[in-house]
């Protein structure tokens, strides 16, 4: 059993595993030990501004907004507005992508399934 603190991920400097996907500066705190396909957790840090690539994860992902606001992109539809204390639950294979505002975003992210990196979102 390991304890994390959101003060202590929120300082985390780790950028995230691959920031070639990712535009703008974007930070990963794990919130497990070792690799697996079937699930990973993390805190992911956006700086103002910054989005994902478009990608999807087999098994669905769980977001959760600890801090900051922005969007949850979806292929042929408006994104979603997401706040602190949001929950999105993102289907088995829905392309989407998480974007920060200009005040920047923290969410813990909680995704089941290997995850298939697409082309840049918008």
């Amino acid at each position: 059993m390991r304890l994390f603190r959101a003060t202590d991920l929120l300082a985390d400097p780790t950028p995230v595993p691959e920031p070639a996907r990712f535009f703008g500066a974007a930070f990963s705190s794990a919130i497990q030990s070792g690799t697996t396909d079937k699930v990973t957790t993390a805190l992911i840090r956006l700086d103002p501004g910054s989005r994902g690539h478009w990608h999807f994860h087999a098994d669905g992902q769980v977001i959760h907004v600890l801090r900051g606001t922005g969007l949850v992109g979806r292929r042929d539809a408006e994104p979603l507005q997401i706040a602190a204390g949001d929950t999105v639950w993102i289907e088995p294979g829905e392309e989407h992508w998480h974007g920060a505002s200009s005040e920047g975003l923290a969410q813990f992210a909680f995704s089941f399934g290997p995850i298939t990196w697409l082309e840049p979102s918008p």
